[in-house]
Parts: C-alpha cells; structure tokens; sequence
C-alpha cells in the first residue's frame, strides 16, 4: 500500500500538501529560482530521500521550472539522472515540474481569478504569480496561492495545463481524494 511522501520547490507547496494529504511527510528543498541547477536540486533531493530511510511509497517530488529552457519532460530526466547518479536507484521517485510556477495552474482554472473571455490561450510558461495580481489586486502566494489551489477546478486545469496534467497521471495508485476527479 502507498505510503508517500514529498519533496517540494517552497512554503507554497509545502502548505498545499500538507492540506491535500495531511499527515504526510513534506521536505522543502528551498532551492528555486532560475539559477538553481538540477543538479543542486538532485543533491538536496537525494540527502532527504535517504533521510526517510525507504519508509515511504513512493516520493514524490514538485519543482518549479522557473525560467529554465528545457522542456518539462527533459527537467524530469536531467533530475531523474542527476538522482541516480548519487545513488538514489531503489526508490519510486515521480517527479513533477510545474511551468513556470505552480500559480500557473491557478491561471489554468481562469474564472477562479479573473474574467473567462479575457483568458490567455497557454497558462503554461506565465509567471503565474504576476497574472494572478493584475487579476485580483494582491496576491500572498502562501495563503491565496494555497487556497486558490485548493479550489481549483481540477478537470479544467487537466485539460489547460500539461504540466498539471504530466502531473497528475504520475500519482496513479496514490489515494488522496485531490487527484481522484473526472479527467
């Protein structure tokens, strides 16, 4: 039976989690930002991981993908790589990278925050926090951004957000009622 746990980019994140699946173990790596390599983030992913000491089924990791060029798909690679690199080859490790922010899946989900008519055509590769502010004023990205995610409509940021979307189908078999909706 499952058992995870996570590891995520910041508070953000972190919050979000510990409201979607309470009482699991949540590790921020504190490391973001677009000058952070991948290869930092394997290390400090890595030392937690072993810190967990194989209690947890599987983890489960959530980056940002600030403002680096490579696809979603080639981060969860490079970062898969760099892990196994240092040693990390008997876990479940399922990674998630959200583009650009995890706000950008806020913006996905548009008439949350704003007018429906006035929604860009990608949400993906926003700076998902700026488009939030223009929309409602002021925007705290740990307690908005927490309670925005939390009440997403989770179907239509499925089918607006590919990185939601690469996302959410790695956390088949996980038993947490967030992922469970209509796809």
């Amino acid at each position: 039976m499952p058992n995870p746990a996570f590891i995520v980019d910041g508070h953000t994140e972190q919050c979000f989690i510990s409201q979607i699946c309470p009482g699991r173990p949540i590790q921020r790596t504190n490391l973001n930002g677009k000058n952070v390599t991948i290869s930092a983030i394997a290390k400090k992913i890595s030392s937690m991981i072993r810190m967990f000491g194989n209690r947890h089924y599987p983890i489960i990791v959530l980056i940002d993908k600030e403002d680096r060029e490579n696809s979603i798909k080639d981060i969860c690679t490079e970062l898969h790589d760099n892990l196994i690199a240092e040693g990390i080859t008997d876990q479940d490790v399922r990674i998630g990278v959200a583009d650009r922010m995890i706000e950008n899946w806020i913006v996905a989900d548009y008439q949350l925050i704003g007018n429906v008519q006035e929604k860009p055509d990608k949400t993906d590769g926003l700076r998902g926090s700026s488009v939030i502010k223009k929309c409602v004023g002021s925007y705290n990205k740990v307690i908005d951004g927490v309670n925005f995610l939390a009440s997403i409509n989770k179907t239509i940021v499925y089918q607006n957000s590919p990185s939601f979307k690469s996302f959410v189908d790695k956390l088949d078999g996980i038993e947490c009622e967030y992922v469970n909706f209509q796809k």
